[in-house]
């Protein structure tokens, strides 16, 4: 949205800034102004906290700030939810892929793109330790208050330096443009030698193309499980892009199953009844008689000019049509 000239102002004057605490010094605001300045605030991390006397942030504060200071505009959380601009993962997809992941108390779980920590939150009540990781700053602060997450990074996952120390990577990556195939294969790297990734992908991974060979070549040499989701099981989270859950070992375990990928299941059609020569003629023949019929309407109105318009003197005589058989006849004497 687009920030009031009067909440910029605010924020332009009054914003004080050191590490990843914001305060807004000077006389106390009016408290609908101070609403506002709050849900920017809010939108972009700061979480007002009483004890600090500021608004603190899951990153730098200044950072988080200065790009809304020069564009004037930010997204919301509430813009966010309602413009579906990231797609949360929905309770029956969390637990079959918490299932999946054979979570056991103890373990060390990522979850990369964490949006809000829908798979977090479920993994954290197994009794595992949770990373995130999650771009945007409005969704980080909402991990951060939630209490699941032993550490959230405020980053880009794609650009998160790999470390293999996690017993199990669980995810729902950003689908656009295949942009899931990139994220599961920099997730892997996070592994240890044990591990399992588990993420919900969108079923484009699954065909065979240029551009996804070389996904499928990984899952399979892994020895890997892909299985269909529900369709329209995203529906809820204003999606209809059908996806699937894949499981990807650290390395292939030793007698593995091949990989079997799941296909569309496509509704039987009835073969076409074909009818006997005879019956075909005439249907050729009265498709024919139509269309020659409404061409005869055509070609009257064409040759009756209109009332207002005078008659020409003279009309040429045409020759009279030669008697010939007509492609009726002939069809006729094939019937």
């Amino acid at each position: 949205m687009r920030i009031a000239p009067d909440v910029l102002s605010a924020l332009t004057g009054r914003a004080e800034t050191a590490g990843n605490r914001l305060v807004l010094a000077g006389p106390r605001m009016d408290a609908r102004l101070y609403q506002k300045v709050d849900e920017i605030l809010e939108a972009i991390g700061g979480r007002w906290t009483r004890s600090a006397g500021a608004h603190l942030f899951p990153m730098d504060a200044a950072e988080a700030l200065t790009p809304v200071l020069a564009s004037g505009e930010v997204v919301t959380l509430r813009e966010k939810l309602t413009q579906a601009q990231y797609f949360p993962t929905p309770p029956p997809v969390v637990e079959r892929l918490i299932e999946l992941a054979d979570l056991k108390p103890g373990m060390t779980v990522l979850e990369p793109s964490a949006g809000s920590g829908a798979i977090a939150t479920a993994a954290a009540a197994r009794g595992v330790t949770v990373d995130c990781v999650e771009r945007d700053p409005g969704y980080a602060a909402v991990l951060k208050d939630a209490g699941v997450a032993r550490q959230v990074q405020v980053a880009d996952f794609l650009t998160a330096p790999a470390a293999p120390q996690y017993d199990r990577v669980v995810m729902n990556p950003p689908f656009t443009r295949g942009t899931d195939m990139a994220h599961v294969e920099h997730a892997l790297r996070f592994l240890n030698l044990d591990g399992l990734l588990v993420a919900v992908m969108s079923w484009a991974a699954t065909y065979h193309s240029a551009k996804t060979a070389p996904f499928r070549a990984l899952v399979e040499a892994r020895g890997g499980k892909v299985e269909a989701v529900a369709h329209r099981a995203f529906a809820e989270s204003g999606t209809d892009v059908d996806t699937v859950i894949v499981a990807i070992p650290a390395r292939r375990a030793a007698g593995a199953a091949p990989t079997v990928w799941p296909v569309r299941d496509l509704p039987a059609q009835d073969e076409p009844q074909l009818g006997t020569p005879a019956e075909i003629v005439a249907e050729i023949q009265a498709n024919l008689r139509e269309a020659l019929a409404a061409f005869d309407e055509v070609a009257a109105a064409l040759a009756s000019p209109p009332a207002a318009k005078a008659q020409p003197a003279e009309v040429a005589e045409l020759p009279a049509p030669r008697d010939e058989p007509t492609l009726f006849d002939l069809l006729d004497e094939a019937s």
